[in-house]
């Protein structure tokens, strides 16, 4: 007799079993040193488009991790105007699977696991990347992922200042107000990108524009800075592209599908032979991250399931320890 047990989680069960930060950056360090190590099934990411009809899109993220041996499919909504609605720019759902009888085990609200899996990839690869004992952090966008990212980075670096620029004058405020309640951060709202990067040891450009636009010029940077990119549409200075001492990425393969540098790629400006390393390549040990000779170094990440499916396995494993969510046999009867 076979039989199949499925968990549901919502939003606030999601939250409730959310790994301690530093647990929460250590579990996604193993999910991304698998993808560095080849342990991992990753097609590239795909899309269901409709910008130009709802001004948002739909990406879904497959794969399969070694490091827990558990696959899973996230679909997540990227939608600019959701703040109109009271919703976050981005909505998710994860579904997790047994890869050895092929059936699924959970299906979990992946809002919060979306956000925090990002803050964390961008606070790892901080970890390997920024220059040595960074003073100021320039955010530029001020939602979905821009509170986990200064929270988690913060747990490694001694921030002096944190500059916060973003298009909505209420988001950038509200962001720093809650920088400052609840992480005791000096952190200010600066009415341009330009006072949010100049001077920053590590910038994170984290913005949702509707069509490409030059948001951090080259000559604003510190020559020896830390930028870390991740928006759909491009804002970034090609020229800073084009001339740091290293380019670092998460995956290239889904890079070459999609996201912020794409159309440097489609351009012929951008090409695996300037691509340094995937950050999974030095989380593992297989590449080297910043060297005392390094200037200035561009991290882009698009983001990857194995990301979503590690962080949400663990939270499952941690419910299903308090016995939390709705738990359905979805087949209980003889093997055909």
């Amino acid at each position: 007799m076979a039989k199949v047990k499925f968990r549901i989680l919502d939003r606030q069960q999601v939250s409730a079993h959310m790994p301690p930060p530093e647990q929460l950056l250590d579990v996604v360090a193993a999910g991304l040193a698998a993808h560095g190590r080849g342990d991992v099934v990753l097609p590239p990411k795909s899309h269901i488009q409709l910008d130009d009809r709802y001004n948002g899109h739909f990406n879904i993220l497959v794969g399969w991790s070694g490091s827990v041996d558990a696959a899973g499919v996230k679909v997540v909504g990227d939608y600019v105007d959701n703040y109109k609605h009271g919703l976050p720019s981005e909505v998710a759902m994860l579904t997790l699977y047994d890869p050895r009888i092929g059936v699924p085990i959970a299906l979990m609200d992946a809002t919060d696991i979306t956000t925090w899996r990002t803050g964390a990839v961008t606070a790892i690869g901080a970890r390997h990347l920024a220059p040595p004992k960074p003073r100021i952090l320039g955010h530029i966008g001020a939602r979905g992922s821009a509170f986990p990212n200064i929270a988690l980075l913060s747990l490694a670096h001694d921030f002096e200042e944190i500059r916060i620029h973003s298009r909505r004058a209420e988001s950038r405020e509200h962001l720093a107000n809650r920088v400052r309640r609840e992480l005791g951060l000096n952190a200010v709202a600066v009415d341009s990108t330009q006072a949010a990067v100049s001077g920053a040891d590590i910038v994170v450009e984290a913005t949702r524009l509707e069509q490409p636009q030059i948001l951090i010029r080259d000559e604003w940077l510190e020559p020896d800075c830390l930028l870390i990119t991740y928006g759909w549409k491009m804002a970034v200075d090609p020229k800073t592209v084009l001339g740091p001492s290293k380019i670092v990425v998460d995956d290239w393969r889904q890079c070459c599908h999609g996201g912020q540098l794409h159309p440097m790629i489609v351009s012929g400006e951008l090409t695996s032979p300037m691509i340094h390393a995937e950050i999974g390549e030095i989380v593992a040990g297989g590449k080297a991250g910043r060297q005392a000779t390094d200037g200035r170094i561009v991290f882009w990440h698009r983001g990857f399931a194995i990301s979503d499916i590690v962080l949400g396995y663990d939270i499952l494993r941690r419910a299903e320890a308090t016995a939390t969510g709705q738990v359905f046999t979805l087949f209980d009867g003889p093997a055909e």
